[in-house]
């Protein structure tokens, strides 16, 4: 029977493009089991736009109140599952409102407080949470965790006599790091082919995109898994990408934007997956750790849980 499904997540700059990216994962699964997945945004060009490329239909804020946007979207659309990504204070009285109208509600990584009110939640492994504190059940482990489609499948990793070094600072790079890394890389002179993803409306594309011989610039990828295969060493702000970087088996150094991230990332540190630093203390990189060990495969069984509970 054809579940009518809800998301409600943004993106922007400010919050990058992480919690819409592993929505749209979550979207085209349930799309394929013959679903009909709906998002709800708020007025935000860059979320909006990306959401008519893959094809799904959307709600804009009809109401200044936020339950009252929700609960006439609910109503409408007949939806039947409600999944929440999104931190901006939702509040818990919404999440109650649907249950009352039979609606299974999912949050997804969120520590947000209606969080509690859900159904089910899903957390990846490295976040603290205290489950005796939330009515629905709680998951939380590597098969959680929401990849691209791309890394569930099986890549032959390439091997290089000089590395090659990846930095990513994101989809949006909030605090226009890519140039501040790439300097002290240079300055450094650590022995690297340097490979830097960077979106060609970036203040400092041009800039960057002559700064050496040995750094590369690259937008738009497409199929990211396939582009790490040719990586052996990682700088990139924590986020989605570190779960990536650990399933191609990619040692990385996680730049932390705020305490939430530098705390997030000691899970990654203590597995020796990373080593972690905060975005103030990016000028003492003096070398590459020496971090080695065997990817981990990550199976998506959210999609699967989910329906389940059907």
């Amino acid at each position: 029977m054809q579940q009518n499904i809800l998301i409600r997540c943004d993106a922007s700059k400010e919050i990058g493009l992480g919690h819409l990216s592993r929505c749209l994962v979550l979207a085209k699964g349930f799309r394929q089991k013959n679903h009909k997945v709906f998002f709800a945004i708020r007025e935000n060009s860059l979320a909006i736009q990306i959401i008519k490329d893959k094809g799904f239909e959307f709600f804009l804020p009809s109401s200044t109140d936020y339950d009252q946007w929700l609960q006439k979207e609910v109503d409408i659309n007949n939806i039947s599952i409600f999944i929440g990504d999104v931190r901006d204070n939702l509040p818990p009285r919404t999440i109650q409102n649907f249950q009352k109208k039979g609606i299974l509600c999912i949050a997804v990584d969120e520590p947000s407080e209606y969080a509690k009110e859900c159904d089910i939640c899903f957390y990846p492994p490295h976040t603290k949470i205290e489950s005796h504190e939330y009515k629905g059940k709680v998951y939380q482990g590597f098969e959680y965790v929401i990849l691209r489609d791309q890394f569930y499948k099986t890549h032959k990793k390439h091997y290089h006599n000089k590395p090659n070094l990846l930095v990513m600072m994101g989809g949006t790079d909030t605090y226009n790091l890519s140039f501040t890394i790439i300097q002290q890389l240079l300055l450094k002179k650590i022995d690297t082919n340097i490979s830097l993803i960077i979106n060609k409306n970036h203040q400092d594309f041009l800039q960057l995109s002559n700064i050496a011989p040995s750094v590369k610039l690259h937008s738009n990828i497409q199929d990211m898994a396939t582009f790490l295969t040719q990586i052996d060493f990682a700088i990139i702000t924590f986020g989605v990408s570190a779960y990536e970087l650990v399933a191609m088996g990619i040692p990385a150094y996680h730049i932390c934007l705020d305490d939430d991230h530098y705390n997030a990332s000691d899970f990654f540190e203590k597995n020796g997956y990373a080593k972690r630093i905060k975005k103030t203390d990016i000028k003492t990189l003096e070398s590459l750790p020496l971090l080695s060990f065997e990817k981990k495969a990550i199976p998506n069984l959210i999609i699967q849980t989910i329906l389940s509970e059907i």
